[in-house]
């Protein structure tokens, strides 16, 4: 509240970068490992996303109990005028468990790495950027809005997906970066007495009002059930999460309305009963030179697919509602659907992609053909 005081309310404000040369991510030296998945339309959405995210709940832990587990992303771009899916693997071993299971859970659909050219949408020196991180708006006990707990009308990746598209030559990114949690992640802290039972229980007793003559009010319906749904929570698998937003374009008002917008979309369809949702903050400062770094700052952490921790925690079934291969349901042009049943293999494209990535983007953006910044 201080900052927002002293700095202003932060807001969507498209920058150019402080870069001389186009940053870019090469796969060769970004860490991990960047898989390129084409899905076959006929695909169960958000169901098979809980089912993959299952698979791959992956806890480790030192002797101290630790957790030590690596963390992987789920993104999706709009890049070279396709919307395109993608899956980071923090290591080749989870690359693979990646490659097999998402073919388990999304039939006839490809999964490829990207081995060539960037592991990350370039950005040119003369794009305005925008972004933005998602957090919760209450404790991570309280579930979002997800396909078991008040379901969607239509798949929220619809309107996503459309609020991403925009000018062929510009780029938007959202990323979901996700870590295995604990088991123990509904305990909450012995001395502080936040677990999943303590909030219940709470919520149960009723609420303290008044300042001058305190009283405390009776639990509302609306308190049972929320206190009900929170205490579900327990014994489910979750995850650790990261939610970015990123639009760059040589249009700066297009870049602001296409960050504002994807932000919005993930604000507008997660609210839960229980008032839980997500709220948007955009990368953002009063000063043009110091919201530059920071929005420099963004990119690399998005491209590096670094781990921030938001105290954001999701159930697997939460965590598929905002990280899920779409299917037939959504109607959004230029997806990169695969439209073929024939076998996992390497699809036709996959070199020109990589070659046209390597030559960053295309040859008809002159820009592109000079030196390169890693991101």
């Amino acid at each position: 509240m201080i900052n927002r005081l002293l700095g202003g309310t932060p807001q969507y404000d498209a920058t150019q970068l402080p870069i001389d040369e186009p940053l870019v991510q090469q796969s060769a030296d970004a860490p991990g490992i960047l898989l390129r998945i084409r899905p076959f339309k006929e695909n169960q959405g958000v169901v098979d996303g809980a089912g993959l995210l299952q698979s791959v709940h992956d806890v480790t832990t030192n002797f101290r109990g630790k957790n030590t587990s690596d963390h992987h992303s789920f993104e999706v771009w709009f890049d070279e005028g396709k919307v395109k899916f993608f899956m980071h693997a923090a290591t080749e071993a989870a690359a693979d468990k990646f490659r097999r299971r998402v073919g388990n859970n999304y039939a006839n659909s490809e999964v490829f790495p990207v081995d060539g050219g960037a592991a990350f949408p370039v950005i040119d020196l003369d794009e305005y950027v925008a972004g933005a991180w998602l957090e919760m708006e209450k404790l991570p006990y309280y579930p979002i809005r997800h396909h078991n707990s008040d379901e969607w009308a239509t798949d929220p990746y619809g309107e996503i997906t459309s609020e991403m598209l925009s000018l062929d030559d510009s780029t938007v990114v959202t990323q979901v970066v996700f870590r295995p949690a604990k088991q123990s992640w509904t305990d909450g802290d012995r001395f502080k007495h936040n677990s999943v039972d303590d909030l219940a229980h709470a919520l149960r007793q009723g609420t303290s009002v008044g300042w001058l003559n305190p009283r405390t009010r009776p639990a509302s319906e609306k308190d049972k059930q929320a206190a009900k749904t929170i205490e579900q929570q327990r014994g489910q698998q979750a995850f650790h999460v990261n939610i970015r937003v990123l639009a760059a374009s040589t249009d700066k008002d297009e870049a602001e309305a296409r960050a504002r917008g994807v932000a919005g979309m993930f604000r507008k369809y997660y609210n839960a009963i229980t008032e839980q949702g997500l709220d948007d903050t955009p990368v953002w400062h009063r000063k043009d030179g110091k919201r530059a770094k920071q929005l420099r700052q963004h990119v690399a952490k998005m491209a590096d697919r670094e781990w921030t921790d938001r105290r954001m925690i999701m159930t697997v079934d939460e965590l598929a509602g905002v990280a899920h291969i779409p299917n037939n349901e959504i109607e959004t042009p230029n997806i990169d659907w695969r439209y073929t049943q024939r076998g996992d293999r390497v699809p036709a494209d996959t070199d020109q992609y990589e070659q046209s990535a390597t030559r960053h983007r295309s040859d008809e953006r002159p820009a592109r053909q000079g030196g390169e910044d890693r991101v």
